[in-house]
């Protein structure tokens, strides 16, 4: 069942999905009608309805998937003031929570609710990340569901890429990477987390901008969430409050314009990138250090694992480099060309995180002996942000075990019953833990409750974040080997298979669809004319 909701300058498509499973119950009865396909409506009918007997009876319900969006509640029989508690996880164990336990909160999005139920109501609750429900009558009485529906919300977009590789693995992952992102696809922008982080964060922006634009072409959620970035950062501050995310805007609305070939957008903002490139020249001294004001909660921040780490100062002065070294491409630029000058010790600077070392080879550092420092280990040291940068720069140092790493490492999410990616996740989490569609056993840890760190510590760990999708924007670069500059106006192909013998690819472009074939030695490329 699925509607098509028409916003003043954009369309949401809205669908219904019955649970898959009912994993838990307790004092509830003809729980099978939540399963049987029926028009969607009030009757009088009391036959074809589940029944919550009595205060605390409950339903623990499995929609199969990650979505964004509610609950459809539809009754025949409540009782008189009726109140239900429900809960929502991107686990069992969330879904079975109690606020303040393991990190379980209502923030951005509240999902631990009591809400208002009536007899004969046709009623909708909550709009958050989540592919469980846990629904708790709290009245004394007979509470008789008719239906129970998760609703989930996606752009209604025209265009959307594909990839299909002999490797069933690695098929898995590019098709849930982009289901990934298209649920972040939201109210126009992109956020970040469908559940927590609803935000558009500007770092955190840059893998999902590629990997939209290579996806689904260039949707109006990219240059929306730039232009409410620049509108909505007050003049001499920092983009999102932090220095480096006014790089990362820079960095994007160039890379948005290369692929699309909206130089419009690119000139309507070549004044607001000057200007945040004479700022970052002027709070470097000449011998390269920096420092971009007081009060600054995250003065450098290039992620969550280096940040208050010498590593962190490093990795924010190649990003810097990187911001200046994309604008010089397109204008010759006196504060661009200082802060590469300033800068450059920094590109050979010793280094203790993966992530920092990728920086240094993105920047223009020296290569040598990158790829066995970025593939030391395999996936050890990998974040769903920084992935698609170690990649990356493993890929253009001459390493050789990027997809195996990039399978090892998105392939232990979906063994623990991932159908989005998450956040963060570190392989080490993997030992010991259970699944996130069954509660923990005794001796077991809780995947999605006992880990996490920083600001993402248990429950408040979003299992659904848009930068975790950046590996596909990998996997289209390199193995698929799509390149797009100048607008479209100049595209090339040329595929790492990486041990592959299959692929078959078409992906939108400003110039048309381009299109891969390949199976054994047969290639097959089409360019758009």
């Amino acid at each position: 069942m699925t509607q098509l909701v028409k916003y003043p300058d954009f369309t949401i498509k809205k669908e219904y999905f019955l649970p898959v499973r009912l994993l838990e119950s307790g004092n509830a009865a003809k729980t099978e009608e939540l399963f049987a396909p029926k028009r969607a409506g009030v009757s009088f009918r009391t036959d074809n309805c589940a029944l919550l007997q009595g205060k605390g009876a409950y339903l623990l319900l499995d929609f199969g998937k990650e979505l964004c969006g509610g609950l459809r509640i539809i009754t025949r029989l409540a009782p008189e003031n009726a109140r239900l508690r429900i809960t929502f996880g991107e686990s069992v164990a969330e879904a079975c929570s109690t606020i303040g336990v393991k990190g379980a909160c209502n923030d951005h999005s509240p999902r631990d609710m009591t809400v208002a139920i009536s007899m004969m109501s046709d009623l909708e609750f909550g709009q958050t990340g989540f592919r469980f429900a846990r629904i708790e009558l709290l009245t004394e009485g007979e509470l008789g569901l008719i239906s129970v529906y998760g609703y989930c919300l996606t752009p209604d977009f025209p265009n959307e890429a594909s990839i299909v590789t002999n490797d069933a693995l690695l098929n898995k992952i590019i098709d849930t990477a982009a289901y990934t992102l298209k649920l972040t696809f939201q109210n126009n922008y992109i956020w970040d987390g469908i559940k927590r982080d609803r935000l558009v964060w500007c770092g955190d922006l840059h893998p999902e901008i590629l990997t939209s634009l290579y996806w689904f072409g260039n949707t109006p959620n990219v240059k929306n969430s730039l232009r409410f970035l620049r509108e909505n950062t007050p003049e001499d501050t920092w983009v999102n409050t932090i220095p480096t995310y006014s790089a990362w805007w820079v960095i994007n609305a160039i890379d948005y314009a290369d692929i699309t070939g909206d130089d419009a957008f690119l000139a309507e903002s070549e004044s607001y990138i000057e200007r945040v490139l004479d700022a970052f020249d002027r709070c470097i001294a000449e011998d390269g250090t920096m420092h971009f004001g007081e009060k600054l909660d995250m003065e450098f921040f290039l992620d969550w694992p280096t940040f208050e780490t010498p590593d962190a100062v490093v990795g924010s002065a190649c990003l810097l480099i990187l911001a200046a070294k994309k604008y010089l491409c397109k204008k010759d630029h006196a504060g661009a060309k200082c802060i590469c000058e300033k800068l450059q010790r920094y590109l050979q600077q010793p280094v203790s995180h993966k992530q920092i070392r990728a920086f240094q080879i993105l920047a223009g550092g020296d290569s040598a002996g990158a790829a066995e420092y970025l593939q030391k280990n395999g996936a050890e040291g990998m974040s769903t942000f920084m992935a698609y940068y170690i990649l990356s720069a493993a890929a253009s140092a001459g390493g050789t075990q990027m997809l195996s790493m990039l399978k090892s490492y998105y392939g232990g999410m979906l063994d623990r019953g991932a159908t989005t990616f998450w956040e963060d996740f570190d392989l080490s989490w993997l030992e010991g833990s259970t699944r996130i569609d069954a509660m923990p056993a005794e001796g077991e840890k809780d995947l999605h409750g006992d880990y996490g760190k920083y600001c993402y510590q248990g429950f408040r760990h979003s299992l659904c974040h848009g930068w975790a999708a950046g590996v596909l924007a990998f996997v289209v670069e390199h193995i698929a080997g799509l390149k797009i500059t100048d607008g479209g106006k100049s595209i090339t192909v040329q595929p790492c298979m990486d041990g592959l013998t299959d692929l078959d690819a078409v992906f939108p472009t400003a110039a048309g669809n381009v299109e891969i074939h390949i199976h054994g030695q047969d290639r097959k490329i089409i360019l758009p004319q």
